[in-house]
């Protein structure tokens, strides 16, 4: 079936997603670069923020599930969004604590409005279609962050002031909360995905729902921000410019994109597809990128890492989603959606932590240490998926 078949209302929220992106995404690869060479603060200085940005946003996230199902998504969502440029004005604090503030509170916004918008889409769409759907918002979502941290590198390779390049997100992240408010919700599907995991097994739905939430939380252990790989490359290569580490973004925001497009339209085991296509090529990604910085590889040995990742991340926004709402009643969508969000968040919490430490022992450490915590996430979640498939055969 064609992505035509999507409706108004998903195309509405996967611009809307577009535009966001556009507009945030290249602060995301610029505030790295902005903290540490600018303000001068150490790695784990910065590991500390987003530790903050996205352990708070665990919790965030969930309230903003609950909020969804409680009030009305479409609101709470609007609300979320509206905030999110605060971010945007990280560059012009010229301090550390309150360029890490606002940072903090715009990534947090953003968690708010994620769960109530995954919930609208997955009502607005039905659901033979959410895969398709969430592959679709991913690509959108991807796409226009892509297009963001390729426009954060010409202006950086102009010598435009990191400040200025991220105080123009303001713009796209205004338009993204004026797609939200053209949602008009004419049509809900409310009915669950026939065909989950589970769903007619012995292994209940239940079960297959918490080895998801354990595994997204470990997967969440192993998904540093990728700052990370951006202060890497920018090392690690010899003209050591902003400019190469904002490449290692792009590259990571484009296969990711084209990954969830093109996964979205096959008809495949969301189950399967999520360890499979997600948490392993993860795991494989970051080894690959602690393997290049120990052996001292070429560049290039980064940038294909950093692509394995991305391929890894696409899958992973994907299906985890459409899992959960084959999962998940109706209702409780919302709630469903800000649990993913907290298991994530809460890995994540520890990652950024744990990364900013392990580079003081040597700059492969960390991403061995995210190899394992990934791979750990695809055997526990394939295990369950694998006996869940098993036991309805």
């Amino acid at each position: 079936m064609s992505t035509r078949s999507l409706p108004r209302d998903a195309w509405l929220l996967c611009f809307s997603a577009f535009s966001a992106d556009l507009g945030y995404q290249g602060v995301t690869a610029l505030f790295p670069l902005y903290l540490v060479f600018q303000l001068h603060a150490s790695l784990y200085a910065y590991g500390v923020v987003t530790a903050i940005a996205f352990g708070g946003g665990a919790f965030v996230g969930y309230l903003g599930g609950l909020a969804g199902d409680r009030f009305d998504r479409k609101k709470v969502a609007i609300a979320g969004n509206a905030l999110i440029p605060l971010m945007a004005l990280a560059g012009l604090a010229h301090s550390l604590v309150l360029s890490a503030l606002l940072y903090v509170l715009g990534w947090w916004a953003r968690y708010f409005r994620s769960p109530p918008r995954r919930a609208l889409l997955v009502s607005a769409t039905p659901p033979p279609e959410r895969a398709r759907a969430f592959g679709t918002l991913h690509a959108l979502d991807i796409g226009g962050g892509m297009l963001s941290a390729l426009l954060a590198l010409g202006a950086l390779w102009m010598k435009i002031p990191i400040a200025t390049v991220m105080l123009w997100a303001v713009v796209p992240l205004l338009a993204s909360t004026g797609l939200l408010l053209l949602v008009r919700r004419d049509e809900v599907h409310a009915q669950p995905t026939p065909g989950a995991p589970g769903a007619q097994a012995r292994v209940p739905r239940q079960t297959v729902l918490l080895a998801l939430l354990v595994s997204a939380t470990l997967y969440g252990f192993s998904f540093y921000n990728l700052g990370f790989p951006i202060i890497t490359a920018t090392t690690e290569h010899v003209a050591a410019r902003y400019e190469w580490g904002v490449l290692a973004y792009v590259i990571y925001l484009g296969v990711s994109a084209l990954t969830g497009y093109v996964l979205g339209t096959r008809r495949t085991s969301s189950g399967r597809a999520v360890w499979l296509f997600g948490y392993l090529p993860s795991a494989l990604g970051s080894g690959l990128i602690g393997l290049s910085v120990a052996l001292h590889l070429q560049p290039a040995a980064t940038y294909l890492a950093v692509a394995v990742l991305g391929f890894g991340m696409g899958a992973v926004e994907t299906f985890e989603p459409t899992l959960v709402s084959s999962l998940v009643s109706h209702t409780r969508l919302g709630r469903g959606m800000g649990f993913l969000s907290v298991s994530r968040a809460l890995g994540q919490f520890l990652s950024n932590l744990v990364m900013g430490l392990l580079f003081v022992f040597g700059p492969a450490v960390p991403y061995a240490y995210a190899f394992a915590s990934a791979l750990l996430a695809a055997v526990v979640f394939g295990s369950v998926e694998l006996l869940a498939r098993r036991s309805a055969a």
